[in-house]
């Protein structure tokens, strides 16, 4: 039984820069996988930080705002504010074994640090990411992927990348391993419980 955490968050930087604007949890038990939490998380002054806000690549805004369904006005009408929801998944991952897809970003740069204070409290064994790239470079190397469009794809981006272990997203990861798409993919959000189920 482990946790899949995902976070949707303003950037890529990590705290102190950045937030957690909104966290999924979904418990993988055998073969089932549920969402067990979601929230979106109040910030008031989100409207001048989103003014200010500058990306790695040098655009203006919020990412987050501008790739989900997720609106400014989510945010300043959420319930509870990042204390709170910090306290809920503390109490939600206290002695459990919990992971994400790409453990670096939403424990390293987010989770582990302040307002969270995750590290001591759970463990976390292995990171999805690792373990799904791992798999789909090997049914792709095998001819093993059903979407053969999707193999091909893959196989061309490691290569031109000139890393071996090129690590894959989510969603082609989901793709590669779920060829029958349990989730129905198709109406699906990018938003953190569909993605912490998804990686599940």
């Amino acid at each position: 039984m482990v946790l899949i955490i995902d976070t949707e968050t303003t950037g890529l930087s990590g705290y102190p820069k950045d937030r957690v604007m909104e966290i999924g949890i979904a418990e993988l038990d055998g073969d089932s996988v549920r969402p067990v939490y979601s929230e979106i998380i109040r910030y008031s002054d989100i409207v001048e930080f989103d003014r200010k806000y500058v990306n790695l690549d040098g655009s203006e805004g919020i990412w987050i705002y501008r790739n989900s369904d997720l609106r400014m006005e989510d945010t300043l009408n959420a319930s509870k504010d990042v204390e709170r929801v910090a306290a809920e998944a503390r109490e939600i991952v206290s002695g459990r074994e919990v992971t994400s897809y790409n453990v670096p970003f939403d424990f390293g740069k987010f989770l582990f640090p302040e307002p969270w204070n995750l590290k001591e409290l759970c463990s976390v064994p292995y990171d999805i990411m690792g373990l799904a790239t791992k798999r789909v470079y090997s049914l792709a190397e095998d001819d093993l992927i059903q979407d053969k469009m999707l193999q091909d794809r893959l196989l061309r981006e490691r290569e031109e990348s000139y890393h071996p272990n090129k690590w894959i997203r989510s969603i082609d990861a989901y793709r590669a391993l779920c060829p029958e798409d349990p989730m129905g993919l198709e109406g699906m959000r990018h938003r953190a419980v569909d993605d912490a189920v998804m990686e599940g």
